[in-house]
């Protein structure tokens, strides 16, 4: 399984037991988090991130990326954004887990819009006249690993918000929280999704690990 597949597991395991379903019986038991502190802490503004994606949506908006593409990758952030701005509108101090249960559906849905772009881009490869240049992208890089490069840039925020929900819904994982979100924040953490998901990344090119490693990176929501 793919690091990013396994992220999506866990939103629907933690969606399953905010529902009272409980955790399959491969993953072993643990209780579902009681009390959250509201507003949550470690958690980026609505507003900033509404910012974030504004500025990448606008790249994808000047760029000649096909309609699929754009509608999906919109879809996407616009869920992240939901997401965060649900967290905003509970209005307790203090409240149960199960406040958490509309972020966490809107993170799930952000989810479900990028594995439908993955899988979009696998049976429509990206061409060169739909891509656009990064700042500083190399010219080494071919199509598909300029487009990569974007999506990872997009996800990361998602994830480490993901992983601050989880934290709070399954505290009972707080050691695997700990090191999801230490692997997030890391400066080499692309080279981990890449590595742990083969099928992202044309084989024939693992020179270009290096490559998005010298790209720009929007690690500032962390």
């Amino acid at each position: 399984m793919s690091r990013f597949a396994a992220y999506c597991k866990w939103t629907v395991t933690a969606r399953k037991c905010l529902d009272g379903e409980p955790p399959p019986g491969y993953l072993g038991e643990f209780r579902l988090g009681r009390w959250v502190q509201f507003p949550l802490k470690h958690v980026e503004h609505s507003t900033r991130v509404a910012s974030f994606y504004k500025d990448l949506f606008d790249e994808v908006q000047r760029s000649r990326l096909d309609e699929k593409r754009k509608d999906l990758y919109k879809k996407f952030k616009d869920r992240v954004i939901s997401a965060h701005v649900a967290t905003e509108e509970v209005q307790v101090s203090i409240g149960t887990a199960s406040r958490l249960r509309i972020p966490l559906a809107h993170i799930h849905e952000a989810l479900i819009q990028m594995t439908e772009l993955i899988e979009y881009d696998a049976n429509h490869p990206v061409h060169w006249h739909e891509v656009f240049p990064t700042e500083n992208a190399r010219s080494q890089l071919s199509p598909e690993e300029l487009w990569l490069h974007f999506k990872l840039e997009s996800i990361r925020p998602c994830l480490v918000f993901l992983v601050r929900l989880l934290r709070r819904i399954l505290p009972d994982r707080s050691v695997m929280w700990d090191e999801c979100e230490r692997s997030l924040l890391r400066a080499e953490w692309i080279v981990q999704f890449i590595l742990d998901s083969p099928k992202t990344l044309p084989p024939q090119h693992p020179e270009v690990i290096d490559l998005l490693l010298s790209q720009r990176y929007l690690g500032d929501l962390t």
